[in-house]
Order: C-alpha cells, then structure tokens, then sequence
C-alpha cells in the first residue's frame, strides 16, 4: 500500500507543478492565443498523466504490477529508438538553421525547445505503440 501513497503523492506534486507552470505562463504572457495554447497543452498533459495513475492504481489494487519483464525491456527498446531518432532529427534542424543563417527567420529559444520536446515525446509514443503492437501480433 506504500506503493499506491507514492504513485498518489508523485501525481499530486506533478499536476500540482503543471498548473502552476501554466498559470505563470497565463500570468507572464497574458492571456493570448500563444498563452492559451501553453495551458490548454499542460491540461492535456496533466489529464493523461491521471488517467495513467488512475489506471495504475486500479491495476495494482487487483493485484497486477505496474510493470513487467516484459514491459520494461519493450519500454527501453522504444526509448532507445526514439533517443537516436530525436538526436538525429535535432542535429538536422541544427543544420537546417546553419543553412538557413543568413535569412531573417527568428524563432525564439523557448519555441524551438518546445517543438524539440514536443518531437521527442511524439516519437517516443510512436515506437512504443509500434513495438507493443509488434509484440501483440507476435502472440496472437
């Protein structure tokens, strides 16, 4: 049960963090359409950081564990996948900038760190559906 206190308290100081950082945003910026955008992306992201926990915690009240053998080792194997592809996709758009120098394009610091972030938490979701869908179809 030491287990379910600590997965509920991680959940808390997380969604409670997410907020605050969205309502900073909201607070710096102003409401604006960028402003807007930020927060309505913490909400989403704090929803399904409590549908997980919620459904962990449902799974480890009957018993199941949060985490396998199995489950683990896929989960690494997609991380892996993803660190490489996003590495590579962020020195191609370092490349892309060095290229593109002499033009007058800017893009603040903290945008491209939200796209690179964004990237990589897109490609880590997208390996670990395909290597958990490659595993279903290998058992059924």
């Amino acid at each position: 049960m030491e287990e379910v206190n600590r997965v509920r308290m991680m959940m808390a100081v997380s969604a409670a963090v997410l907020v605050a950082a969205g309502l900073f945003i909201i607070a710096v910026e102003g409401l604006n359409v960028w402003s807007a955008v930020v927060f309505a992306t913490v909400v989403a992201i704090a929803s399904v950081a409590l549908l997980l926990v919620t459904r962990a915690l449902r799974d480890m009240k009957s018993g199941f564990p949060l985490q396998d053998e199995r489950s683990k080792a896929l989960n690494a194997k997609a991380g892996y996948y993803a660190f490489y592809l996003s590495m590579y996709l962020t020195l191609a758009i370092g490349a892309l900038f060095v290229l593109l120098e002499d033009r007058d394009m800017t893009l603040p610091n903290s945008e491209l760190l939200f796209i690179i972030v964004a990237m990589m938490g897109s490609i880590h979701i997208a390996f670990s559906l395909y290597v958990n869908r490659k595993r279903r179809r290998s058992h059924a």
